[in-house]
């Protein structure tokens, strides 16, 4: 096969690849893992259910693919906020921002998987292991931004990681609030910040 036709073929493979897990994001999401069959998938990728196997060995295999690149995205989200921007409170807004940016369903269904998988108990323990330990490696480092932001006097004090938690929690909340369209708002990243920024907090007891 010449260059030019082998490029050609990774590129057709990476497609079908980023289709298949585009629709497994959605169905796991949508379902769960137990309730998704490998057809519905292929079917929502418009893929034939063969071709499947040419790039997942299984429905398992896909869905750690997925949960997997899901997390290593939110980590490269935070180096490329590390980067830009110096200051940990405008770092940890440009957080918020992206989380809420897109579509809401997608970012829905994204938030979702990685719960499911924090709390699944049909992986193999190797692999929910490495899970776990990219989670709680994105839990750390914005923890590490926000013990940033208390050696310079912009957020409150208390231990940064239980911090963190809050914080995530918060924005996976508002995600989800939003997604069942019952009292849908606008999040502001300023507000979902304001239980951090000492500021705030301090203007709030006065």
């Amino acid at each position: 096969m010449s260059l030019r036709n082998n490029k050609k073929f990774q590129g057709i493979r990476d497609i079908r690849q980023l289709q298949l897990k585009d629709a497994a994001i959605e169905l796991f999401g949508m379902k769960g893992y137990a309730a998704t069959k490998i057809s519905e998938i292929t079917n929502k990728a418009e893929i034939s259910h063969g071709l499947f196997y040419h790039y997942f060995k299984s429905k398992e295999d896909l869905y750690v693919h997925v949960i997997l690149e899901l997390l290593e995205s939110l980590l490269n989200t935070i180096n490329d906020v590390e980067e830009k921007y110096d200051n940990p409170l405008e770092q940890l807004k440009q957080l918020t921002e992206v989380t809420h940016s897109g579509s809401l369903k997608e970012g829905v269904y994204r938030h979702i998987l990685i719960i499911q998988a924090l709390y699944s108990d049909h992986l193999p323990v190797e692999v929910k292991k490495e899970i776990v330990e990219k989670y709680r490696e994105m839990v750390q480092r914005i923890a590490l931004i926000i013990e940033k932001g208390q050696k310079n006097g912009e957020f409150i004090e208390g231990d940064a990681e239980e911090l963190a938690i809050y914080h995530l929690s918060l924005v996976h909340g508002l995600l989800l609030s939003n997604a069942r369209k019952m009292v849908p708002i606008e999040v502001s990243a300023d507000k979902v910040l304001r239980q951090l920024t000492r500021k705030a907090t301090e203007e709030d007891s006065e």
